[in-house]
């Protein structure tokens, strides 16, 4: 049976090997190739497509990235089955997606041909998670809370805008709050969410959706860099 895919990914040269993996299956038709979030979804409008092969990390899109494009792929194409692909590390990353319904991750650290079992997997509604991202999930948890207490609106502002990137300085001058309250707020935010470095805010944020995956890329602090 013909299987139609899209590929998305913002890096010209893993755009084309991806698509010339796939063109190889005789069974499988590349109906477009995108590079952000916007010609993706632009793709989806116009062409049938059974499954989106869908980079973690594409900057400039209208619809954005990481987590939020996902959930919104779900919501606007609830037929069309997704694989990500990422270079993501963060086991509460990993699990984010798969909570947003995306039982098919492949790591860009994994052998390409990965992805045309993946592709299979997806279009039969089934699970599957490459190698390196098994052995990623299988490690202990970084420690965030499950049922840990609400954040305040401003402590949820803090951890905001320290995911982008911005210093407790830059932030203070932004929300007119001293660099003392900020640090207090992003302290007692930590706390509850059971968050030791200040690396977990970053897979914190990306997971929970409070910032794009590009915007972590562009810090250089996140598990990611560039590359989702």
């Amino acid at each position: 049976m013909t299987l139609t895919v899209v590929v998305a990914d913002d890096h010209p040269v893993l755009l084309t090997g991806m698509q010339m993996l796939l063109a190889k299956d005789p069974d499988i038709v590349i109906a477009g190739l995108a590079s952000n979030s916007s010609e993706l979804v632009d793709l989806l409008d116009a062409t049938p497509v059974d499954v989106a092969v869908c980079d973690f990390t594409m900057p400039n899109g209208r619809h954005g990235d990481g987590v939020a494009l996902l959930r919104f792929l779900q919501r606007r194409f609830p037929a069309l089955r997704l694989v990500v692909l990422t270079g993501m590390e963060s086991p509460l990353v990993l699990r984010s997606i798969q909570s947003a319904g995306v039982g098919c991750i492949v790591s860009k650290s994994d052998p390409w041909q990965q992805l045309v079992p993946a592709v299979r997997a997806a279009q039969a509604d089934a699970a599957f998670v490459s190698p390196e991202i098994r052995r990623l999930l299988a490690q202990a948890p970084d420690g965030v809370q499950q049922n840990a207490p609400a954040l305040s609106k401003r402590e949820t502002e803090v951890l905001r805008m320290f995911a982008e990137g911005l210093t407790l300085m830059e932030i203070a001058e932004r929300v007119g709050r001293s660099r003392k309250t900020l640090s207090t707020q992003k302290m007692a935010a930590m706390r509850k969410l059971g968050l030791q470095r200040d690396a977990d805010i970053f897979d914190y944020a990306l997971s929970h959706g409070l910032v794009q995956a590009s915007q972590i890329g562009r810090t250089g602090t996140g598990s990611d860099g560039a590359s989702g």
